[in-house]
């Protein structure tokens, strides 16, 4: 089975506390065979099935001169197709499934006797979303060869991932019986018996594997789920004790056994246990409505309310990733993340956002005004206005000359503010203010022409700041904001 396929099991979430959330590859409870093993397998097959090819009648001895001329060209077309499967082979390590259905399609039109082609193409095929095709062509490598249990289990997988729960467990048997130790086919029957509340099938099938593996950390995990739904609390507890000893961070574990305690009223632990998982995956909504729930059962409503808080909050941001995951590049969706992480106080999260924001904007420099804007707001002046600074250098823009203004306004540097507000066209309290400043500045410096301008533009933007009406002469000459030389 090609990589491409184990990867869309990682989301797989069968059921409650059972298989794998947020965990090492090593502890996924869904895993393919061997893929290296797979593909290191073809050169066997591929002798084994030249060598019954080459039993054909047209390679009969006694050949005419025809005849033998027609064999070499068979010969150079099974040598042809070889060479596009191993072509198509690479191209599934590299993720490159569209060319590499052409490459194995090539060598099935050579060759159309080899099961592993089809094997092959169908896992592919199955990983571009191309269910009909993909079952066609895996169903065909089944037939051609019926005693294949990989065959069998990639099939299996492939219904297991499509919602074909009957006829994965179908399959998944088929594959035991072709291949009795088969560990990962027998554990992922088990989690398909415990779906479907078979419970005793499935813990036959842990328990099964842990017979032939024992360190199968997976399997004592499932088999702890098992024996808790059959109320054999004491036997789980056993089970999930041991795993979190061979790996304190088996997330799933701590998952279980929080709800074996919640079924023994032990509510403290329950909570213990729930906190830990949260810790080890503090996304995760499952975890925090879990302990939430042994909150409410254990009667502290502030910390259910909490939860339940931090339920929506998550919500939120799920809401916000799955928005940015069809639009990657959308800015607007990033700022926005962005500012929902800043008032989380979840600051190095958002300053991946802002530094995306500038990345995305390489050829405006707008992010660095937005950034610019966020060192503004933390009072952060000289980064505020080195980044505006760049902004500009880039493409000069009103936004930028505006928030650098206002860094300077903050420093106290009233000519370079208002150098930038006029570039900014900006009208405002803040640029009253800058005037009625600088007015004051050059009535104390004696340039009393240069302060009744600058206390007219000011009051004129502001009447607050003046008196209530202005001498008519002195206004005469409207619009009284004049140009800055």
């Amino acid at each position: 089975m090609n990589r491409q396929i184990a990867g869309m099991l990682v989301g797989l979430s069968l059921f409650s506390g059972c298989g794998s959330e947020s965990q090492p590859a090593s502890q996924q409870a869904v895993k393919p065979e061997n893929t290296a093993k797979t593909i290191a397998q073809t050169t066997t097959e591929k002798k084994r099935e030249t060598s019954s090819e080459e039993s054909l009648p047209h390679q009969k001895p006694n050949l005419t001169a025809s005849a033998t001329a027609q064999a070499k060209v068979d010969d150079i077309s099974l040598q042809k197709a070889e060479e596009f499967f191993l072509r198509g082979l690479e191209f599934q390590k590299q993720g490159k499934l569209a060319e590499s259905t052409q490459e194995l399609t090539m060598a099935i039109k050579l060759n159309p006797q080899v099961s592993r082609y089809y094997f092959h193409r169908g896992s592919a095929w199955a990983d571009l979303k191309q269910d009909a095709s993909a079952i066609v062509d895996l169903t065909k490598a089944i037939e051609m060869d019926p005693k294949n249990a990989q065959y069998f289990y990639t099939r299996a997988l492939f219904f297991m991932t499509r919602g074909g729960a009957e006829l994965a467990v179908k399959d998944f048997t088929k594959a035991i019986e072709c291949k009795p130790d088969s560990h990962q086919a027998l554990n992922n029957r088990g989690l398909l018996f415990a779906t479907t509340g078979k419970l005793k099938e499935a813990r036959a099938d842990f328990e099964r594997v842990l017979e032939i593996k024992p360190d199968s950390i997976d399997a004592m995990n499932n088999l702890g789920f098992a024996l808790m739904n059959l109320n054999e609390t004491d036997k789980a507890l056993e089970v999930l004790n041991r795993v979190l000893q061979l790996n304190p961070k088996y997330l799933n574990a701590y998952d279980n056994r929080g709800l074996v305690w919640q079924r023994r009223k032990e509510y403290d632990k329950a909570i213990a246990d729930f906190t830990k998982a949260i810790e080890l995956s503090p996304n995760s909504l499952k975890f925090y409505r879990q302990r939430m729930t042994v909150y409410q059962l254990a009667k502290q409503p502030e910390k259910q309310k909490a939860d339940e808080e931090k339920i929506i909050w998550l919500q939120k941001l799920a809401g916000l990733n799955e928005r940015l995951a069809k639009t990657p590049d959308d800015t607007e969706l990033i700022l926005e993340r962005a500012q929902f992480y800043l008032a989380s106080e979840m600051r190095e999260k958002a300053m991946k956002d802002y530094a995306k924001i500038v990345e995305l904007t390489q050829d405006t420099g707008r992010g660095y005004y937005i950034r610019g804007a966020l060192y503004l707001e933390e009072n952060k002046l000289d980064r505020c206005i080195q980044e505006c600074s760049r902004a500009i250098k880039i493409q000069p823009q009103p936004e930028a000359y505006s928030v650098r203004g206002d860094a300077f306004m903050k420093q106290g540097d009233v000519e370079h503010a208002l150098r930038d507000f006029e570039r900014a066209k900006r009208i405002d309290e803040i640029v009253a203010k800058a005037y009625l400043m600088r007015s004051k500045s050059y009535k104390e410096q004696g340039e009393h022409k240069k302060a009744a301008q600058d206390y007219e533009r000011a009051v004129a933007i502001d009447p607050s700041l003046g008196p209530g009406k202005l001498d008519k002469e002195k206004t005469a000459g409207k619009p009284v904001i004049r140009p800055i030389q």
